[in-house]
């Protein structure tokens, strides 16, 4: 295994790109060395992250006074909802970002043992090219989708303006349309598109990137399991010494001690994530059922986004999941121990990775596990028999009407 494939070094253009959303405000964050990492409060990158906060924040107060005038209903919660978890996966990444410099140097303590001989015969879990097809995949599918959704917005924006004979330009009904709640106080200026677009990429983009990162996490843990795995099945059914199974009882102890700490770090996000993902699911579901129009336009990004957020709930999981099945492939192994072979430190060993989960979980409501598509599965089965009645409200789709009033 290369001596540089450390998980900082894999992850850290990952992270730098976060920072251009104001993402995990951390100094250094490229540097090779984790002794460097610093967070500084007074720092341009925690000034450039709080003026993104604020920047929300007041778009987040525009949106309740908007709620407020027009009235409260399933479609305008949704709204409110996505803005609070904008700010609370803000919020929560910035407070990861006060213990990042600790927590990867923890890391690094215990990577080293995994960097050296004999652990390096098996190193070819390759992290940094697994980190960035994932990032790759997610945050490029992630733009197709906001694009997808900008054009639908330009479309509906100026079919209303068409059918409703409104008397604006076509970007004042972009404005309008985007942002409505900003249209009650703000009077259109052709220089505020380009700014409120920029507030809504960095709402749109930890949307996708919390879910990324939580596989980059995963991946990085998953490594070090494989390795372990792949030394206890190096030496399948011999007549191993008590210092070989004290040695890897030991080591297994310092990547549960990793897992415990990144799982007290990104529990908030975790569960932030997967509770944005179902809510997000389900409500595009219910959508599905209703009259959503024949518009193809409409129709392409409703599915593309409907499908994405599946696609990419799934492939958290299951890439999440991966520490929990090398854990149990060890416990697999442990069964193959020769008789003759047996002996406390394997006792001890055996007892240990049976006592508790290993795996990330949502501030320990659920754990990413593969169990856990079947429970998110019967969720949503549940939610579409309980609603079956709009289904059939739904059967027939007539033409979108784009009229509305404000």
């Amino acid at each position: 295994m290369p001596q540089g494939e450390t998980f900082h070094r894999a992850v850290s253009k990952v992270l730098f790109i976060s920072q251009i959303y104001g993402l995990l405000p951390v100094s250094h964050v490229r540097a090779l060395d984790v002794a460097d990492l610093r967070y500084r409060w007074l720092s341009p990158r925690v000034f450039y992250s709080g003026l993104i906060v604020i920047l929300n924040l007041c778009e987040f107060g525009a949106v309740i006074n908007y709620v407020v005038k027009v009235a409260i209903n399933f479609h305008t919660s949704s709204t409110l909802s996505l803005y609070i978890v904008c700010l609370l996966e803000h919020l929560f990444f910035w407070r990861l970002a006060i213990r990042w410099p600790s927590i990867m140097r923890t890391w690094q303590s215990v990577e080293k043992l995994f960097l050296r001989v004999p652990y390096r015969f098996y190193g070819e879990y390759k992290i940094k090219k697994r980190i960035y097809i994932v990032f790759a995949v997610v945050m490029s599918s992630a733009l197709v989708e906001h694009c997808l959704l900008l054009l639908n917005s330009f479309h509906l924006s100026n079919m209303e303006r068409i059918q409703c004979k409104i008397n604006v330009t076509y970007f004042e009904s972009i404005y309008k349309w985007e942002r409505p709640h900003l249209y009650m106080i703000l009077p259109y200026h052709i220089w505020l598109l380009p700014i409120f677009e920029w507030v809504n990429e960095t709402i749109a983009y930890p949307r996708s990137f919390t879910d990324c990162f939580i596989m980059c996490i995963g991946i990085g843990l998953a490594a070090r399991f494989h390795q372990l795995y792949r030394r206890i099945a190096a030496v399948h059914r011999k007549v191993m010494p008590a210092v070989f199974w004290t040695e890897v009882r030991e080591h297994y102890l310092a990547l549960k001690r990793l897992v415990r700490l990144l799982d007290a770090a990104i529990a908030p996000l975790v569960l932030l994530a997967f509770g944005n993902n179902m809510s997000f699911i389900c409500f595009q579901l219910f959508n599905s059922f209703k009259n959503i129009g024949v518009d193809f336009i409409v129709m392409v990004a409703f599915w593309y986004s409907l499908i994405f957020a599946v696609v990419r709930t799934l492939l958290t999981i299951f890439v999440a999941s991966s520490i929990n099945d090398y854990e149990r492939k060890i416990v697999t192994a442990l069964r193959d121990v020769p008789s003759r072979a047996w002996s406390i430190e394997v006792q001890r060993f055996s007892e240990q990775l049976g006592n508790d989960m290993t795996a990330l979980s949502g501030s320990g409501f659920f754990y990413l596990t593969r169990s856990l598509v079947l429970a998110m599965g019967t969720t949503i089965i549940t939610y579409e028999l309980m609603i079956s009645d709009v289904i059939n409200q739904g059967a027939i789709r007539q033409k979108t009407q784009y009229c509305r009033e404000f």
